[in-house]
């Protein structure tokens, strides 16, 4: 029978925590980096409330997809200015006005919402291109948001932002005004 000291004990035990502390590090990094989006370069956050997310054309998502919000408000076609999306989901009426921002050459930059109603978004998806941005607000305090600016679609190969082609809301009950 092996006796070992106290002493004998405590680097043994030191180096597995610090393997498993390793080993947890080390999946969480390939789980984030393997099995979230692919991104090139989603852009700058501007004026908008948390920065974007872009997923590229393989995984383009829906709202069912980030996280299985189940309300999706959507623009058929690229978004105009001044355009109001009517919904209704529970007994409750909602709309969401659009201001878009038009480059020099017409080309649909980037875009302001409003959602008026008991009703918030929960994220919202910015197709352009081939790829989409998506602006995720549950990391938020309030984990929704009434209303954002300057929301865009990723960058081109070009190096300026791709024409916004679909924006898509995800949409959830909004606690401040229910």
């Amino acid at each position: 029978m092996r006796v070992t000291s106290r002493a004998a004990t405590r680097p043994t035990r030191a180096r597995w925590g610090a393997r498993c502390v390793g080993l947890g590090l080390t999946t969480a990094l390939a789980v984030t980096f393997g099995a979230g989006p692919a991104s090139a370069e989603a852009g700058p956050q501007l004026l908008a409330e948390v920065a974007p997310v872009e997923y590229t054309a393989e995984v383009n998502p829906d709202c069912v997809d980030i996280n299985g919000f189940t309300l999706e408000v959507d623009t058929d076609d690229a978004p105009v200015d001044g355009e109001v999306l009517n919904f209704s989901s529970g007994g409750e009426d909602g709309t969401i006005t659009l201001g878009v921002t038009e480059g020099d050459q017409g080309q649909l930059l980037s875009f302001d919402f409003g959602v008026d109603s008991a009703f918030a978004a929960g994220a919202v998806i910015v197709k352009g291109s081939n790829n989409a941005n998506v602006y995720d607000y549950r990391p938020t305090m309030a984990g929704q948001i009434e209303a954002d600016e300057t929301l865009h679609a990723p960058i081109n190969p070009s190096g300026g932002f791709a024409d916004l082609s679909h924006v898509a809301f995800c949409i959830v009950p909004d606690g401040d005004n229910t």
